[in-house]
């Protein structure tokens, strides 16, 4: 019993300490991007609004407008905290649901620190502004709310309710910000038809999406044209922001980059380095959580989630159509994760499965070599490890210490500038 208490009490502290954490090093970079410099693509992007007509990645850029023509707010106050609270968003719900698998700290480690997952956006200021983060705390929701009312309270009812009344509604939003929120209702669906016993329960959930074809719809016919382009550019001169041109080309821009960089720029070297990634990123959670399945640790809400991977092709397109393969399978790893967290947990197998494995003393130090190249030695960046016209750009370098670096940097020269005066140091 006194064991038992003692490794509760073990993993609240390691459960508290991560999200502090995650705060922080999320602080941390909304205070650095209070000062982001203007040739930043993610951010420029954010500032695309409806005040040359109505465009694919509108809405935000429009509220915004709004917001700073009424009241003069600072466009990066405003969405370096906007993004702030997303992330903070990210984390709370995201660790509510992760901290049934903090008994196993392997797969907790492995998961929260993995440089394609909650820290993946803290690399750069083009990776805090995407918009992509909008539609991962919009998933992340989305399976927070099931799992609280559908698995947590049995009560289908109320799921039905949130997902009609609050999901859908920001869903039709969001396809409105950026149209990779398209790409992934299929995973959305996914979440919903666990609470499906028959077929006809899936064509009534059917009906509960079936307004977001409208959405899908404005995002088609609005993909911008050169003059649009041009127009916007110029009214967004008052901001100092350049526009990227691809937001004039639509479809066929898309497709002449993805042609350019991987059929002339691409290399053996990129293609390893994509590769890698891919597995360390997107294969390892696979193969992991899937091998709990097989052992019927986690299982299923429903038998129509049994297939779930094919629910996960309309987010391979992405692949066909842009470049930064990074930000793509950071997409994969978030869905795929948070997915598998609605899932029912056998917490007393899950234990025994793990003292197994742990009783081989070579399986056991193996695992905790790679934990560490995992967590330290290999980092996801946009383009994972693209070398564009033969720039150098692996994915073999330092992420978590290097954060932890730029930390000490940080609190050191925040301190001295704003609390007290430290001693000086001479380079």
């Amino acid at each position: 019993m006194k064991k038992i208490f003692g490794e509760k009490k073990i993993n609240q502290f390691i459960l508290s300490f991560s999200i502090i954490f995650f705060i922080i090093i999320n602080f941390i970079y909304f205070t650095l991007n209070l000062d982001v410099k203007p040739n930043v693509y993610a951010f420029n992007e954010l500032f695309v609004n409806y005040q040359a007509g109505f465009i694919r990645r509108g809405l935000l850029g429009e509220i915004f407008w709004q917001l700073n023509d009424k009241f003069s707010v600072n466009p990066k106050f405003f969405f370096s905290f906007f993004f702030f609270l997303i992330y903070l968003a990210q984390i709370f719900l995201f660790f509510n649901l992760f901290k049934r698998y903090i008994i196993s700290k392997t797969v907790f480690i492995l998961v929260i620190l993995s440089p394609s997952f909650l820290l993946f956006h803290i690399y750069s200021p083009d990776l805090y502004f995407l918009k992509d983060s909008i539609i991962k705390f919009v998933f992340i929701l989305h399976a927070y709310i099931f799992y609280n009312f559908f698995v947590m309270k049995k009560d289908k009812k109320m799921y039905l309710k949130y997902l009609k009344f609050l999901i859908i509604p920001i869903l039709f939003a969001v396809i409105l910000i950026h149209e990779y929120q398209v790409f992934s209702l299929s995973l959305h669906f996914l979440i919903s038809i666990g609470v499906s016993n028959k077929k006809e329960d899936i064509k009534k959930i059917f009906t509960y999406y079936s307004p977001l074809i409208f959405a899908i719809f404005l995002v088609i016919m609005f993909l911008g044209n050169p003059t649009q382009f041009e127009n916007l550019s110029n009214i967004l001169k008052v901001f100092n922001v350049e526009l990227n041109s691809y937001l004039s080309g639509g479809i066929y821009k898309y497709v002449g980059s993805f042609y350019k960089w991987h059929f002339f720029y691409f290399s053996y070297n990129d293609f390893l380095s994509l590769f890698i990634s891919f597995i360390l990123s997107v294969l390892i959670f696979y193969i992991l959580f899937q091998y709990l399945i097989e052992e019927k640790i986690i299982t299923f809400q429903s038998k129509y989630q049994n297939r779930y991977l094919f629910y996960f092709f309309p987010i391979l397109i992405p692949f066909l159509l842009t470049t930064d393969h990074g930000r793509n399978l950071a997409f994969l790893t978030f869905y795929l994760v948070s997915f598998y967290l609605i899932l029912n947990l056998n917490q007393v197998q899950f234990i025994k499965q793990i003292n197994i494995i742990y009783k081989n003393i070579l399986i056991k130090n193996l695992i905790f070599i790679f934990i560490f190249f995992f967590i330290f030695m290999w980092k996801l960046d946009q383009f994972a490890g693209f070398e564009l016209q033969g720039k150098p750009n692996g994915i073999l370098k330092s992420s978590l210490f290097a954060e932890f670096i730029k930390l000490i940097k940080f609190l050191y020269i925040y301190v001295d500038i704003n609390i007290i005066d430290l001693p000086e140091i001479r380079l």
